[in-house]
């Protein structure tokens, strides 16, 4: 219940428009009422020309309002009500227009509130949240369970109050009428509870594997659809398809047993409702051949109980409705309730701009149960080039990954400055740090977005100036619309060594203090990392610079050379030291085919 609560503190901003919501749904019961009421005139005095009966429990202006419509003519009440009705029809379906209207209007807001609040704690989570996680699940939550509340909102708090608005009132017409008879509502009730709460809960299990299943579809489409050329390429084209009909099938199955169980709630609520009709019918029937009661007052409050029928219906399908939402409410609060492991601290300061040395004290680090990084200690001055090298899973990228705090260490410390990195805030510290990564993303946008990557207002003149830096201007002026031409996905229209550039380009035009290159070459041909690498060496000239590297033609450029194994730093120094007394540094130059001086 506590998630429910939860879901629906989230129209508290949205009171105004649901306010209105409520309001017309009241007036449209209402109005329904008074159709309801007119039964008595139409039939006592219509129909059978008889005096309309005046019950005793009605206030006074009421009994005045209807020893009035006794001495009208039947022949003008016909006609009065012959012009009353479609009035009354016109009013009670424009309200019931308007109360669609907003209420639909309230749960887009809510859904609109809650996709964004979900987006923006996944985009505040740290990394290892988001390696554990897959994208298919995170889309899931984010498109699928947002989708089934807003159903819950749309269809069942419209129900909740409109419904509940309509057993008020005929509920009150009923007991007006005969209190007595009206206690088999009471009989009613529970025959339909029962079944609907044990309903329920098979559906919000139901829901929760459904969840699980929309992950694995949405995966399977991300992966096939983004991985297509290795999917063509090995022949996976029918292994692919297999994936995604085990899981589709699986989604079909799901969807069915959750409709056939709401389905269960219709003929049920219906059948109960038609035993309790059945009574009434009886027992009014012969209250009216008795002349015990008039027809119009049998005719009322037989419309009167059959008319709870079917608000009794849409409440029951609401419970189920609700208990898919619960489900889905509840993993949605789990991501928002999901602790990241880099927070800011409470106090944190703004870091001051870089100017004399990071520093890595004692710092140990581990992925789950696998150290990555053990005691490390490293101190880069400002405006040095450092040079990480070693075997892979050696824990290069892990130690650069923590300085602009993508991860925190499990022991020991990072100083910039002398000012421990968590003492800073993200957004200060993040800003004086770039980052070029081996496998380069660039957003579906224009080259001039993604140079300009977070400031789409900013000068031309430093877009241009950061990708002739980069080596990229040539290339650049050669697309069909130069800066402004669409890359594509992942910039897919473009080669490696252009799209290693870009990054390049989108770095310096951040003009950070502190640049890190994670073997930005490694994955290029000859031409494109004599590009790139003549970009880097033009870069490194007045700042900090951290490589990540495999090959020598950007090592060398480094002032020191660090060399990485098991997660300890083995040896440091420049290239001509390292060859001189470290193997692994020999080994490594030997593997690049370059000269070590060996006879």
């Amino acid at each position: 219940m506590s998630t429910y609560f939860r879901l629906l503190r989230y129209l508290k901003p949205h009171l105004g428009v649901l306010g209105i919501a409520i309001g017309c749904m009241a007036l449209s019961t209402l109005l329904g009422g008074v159709q309801m009421g007119a039964i008595f005139p139409l039939a006592d005095r219509i129909v059978t020309d008889k005096t309309i009966p005046v019950p005793h429990w009605l206030p006074a202006w009421a009994v005045g309002f209807v020893s009035q419509l006794n001495t009208i003519s039947p022949r003008t009440m016909l006609t009065a009500f012959a012009i009353a009705i479609p009035i009354l029809f016109f009013l009670k379906g424009l309200f019931e227009f308007w109360q669609t209207f907003y209420m639909n209007d309230a749960a887009q807001r809510v859904i609109r509130d809650l996709r964004q609040a979900l987006f923006d704690r996944y985009m505040g989570l740290s990394l290892d949240y988001h390696q554990k996680a897959t994208t298919g699940t995170t889309m899931s939550r984010i498109l699928y369970d947002t989708g089934i509340i807003q159903n819950s909102i749309t269809e069942g708090l419209t129900d909740l109050v409109f419904q509940g608005f309509q057993v008020l009132m005929f509920l009150a017409i009923a007991l007006a009428i005969n209190w007595k008879l009206s206690l088999i509502i009471g009989i009613l009730v529970p025959l339909i509870a029962w079944p609907i709460r044990h309903i329920g809960k098979l559906l919000k299990k139901l829901s929760e594997q459904s969840q699980t299943v929309m992950g694995q579809l949405n995966s399977t489409i991300l992966e096939s659809i983004s991985g297509i050329q290795v999917v063509q390429a090995f022949l996976i084209e029918q292994t692919a398809k297999a994936k995604f009909a085990n899981a589709n099938e699986r989604s079909y199955r799901l969807t069915r047993k959750v409709q056939k169980r709401m389905n269960y709630l219709s003929p049920l609520t219906e059948l109960t409702g038609a035993l309790g009709g059945a009574v009434v019918f009886w027992y009014g029937g012969r209250a009216v051949m008795n002349n015990e009661a008039t027809l119009g007052t049998f005719m009322t409050f037989l419309f009167s109980i059959l008319s709870l029928m079917r608000p009794f219906k849409r409440l029951a399908r609401l419970h189920a409705v609700n208990q898919q939402a619960l489900a889905a409410a509840d993993r949605i609060f789990e991501v928002l309730d999901a602790p990241s492991s880099v927070v800011e601290h409470p106090k944190a300061r703004v870091l001051p701009l870089f100017h004399r040395e990071i520093a890595y004290e004692h710092v140990s680090f581990h992925y789950d149960v696998h150290p990555a990084l053990r005691d490390v200690s490293l101190t880069i001055h400002a405006g040095e080039t450092i040079a990480l090298v070693g075997p892979s899973g050696g824990g290069k990228t892990t130690l650069v990954n923590l300085l602009p705090r993508f991860y925190d260490p499990r022991a020991g410390r990072i100083r910039i400055d002398g000012i421990d990195v968590k003492h800073v805030t993200l957004s200060s510290l993040r800003g004086q740090i770039s980052l070029v990564t081996q496998e380069t993303f660039l957003f579906n946008d224009t080259v001039r977005a993604n140079i300009a990557l977070g400031h789409p207002e900013a000068d031309f003149v430093k877009v241009v100036e950061a990708a002739k830096l980069a080596n990229a201007h040539t290339f650049i002026t050669r697309l069909p619309k130069g800066y402004d031409t669409m890359i594509g996905e992942r910039g897919d229209t473009l080669s490696g060594g252009e799209r290693q550039r870009l990054s390049i380009a989108r770095a310096l035009f951040k003009n950070p203090a502190i640049l890190i290159f994670d073997e930005a070459t490694s994955q290029l041909d000859a031409e494109s990392e004599h590009l790139v690498t003549e970009a880097i060496e033009r870069l490194t000239r007045g700042r900090t610079v951290i490589f990540i590297a495999h090959r020598l033609s950007t090592v060398r450029l480094a002032h020191r050379i660090v060399l990485l194994q098991e997660g300890r730093i083995v040896e440091h120094g420049s290239h001509d030291e390292l060859l001189q007394k470290s193997l692994l540094y020999r080994r490594f130059c030997e593997l690049q085919l370059i000269h070590t001086g060996k006879s």
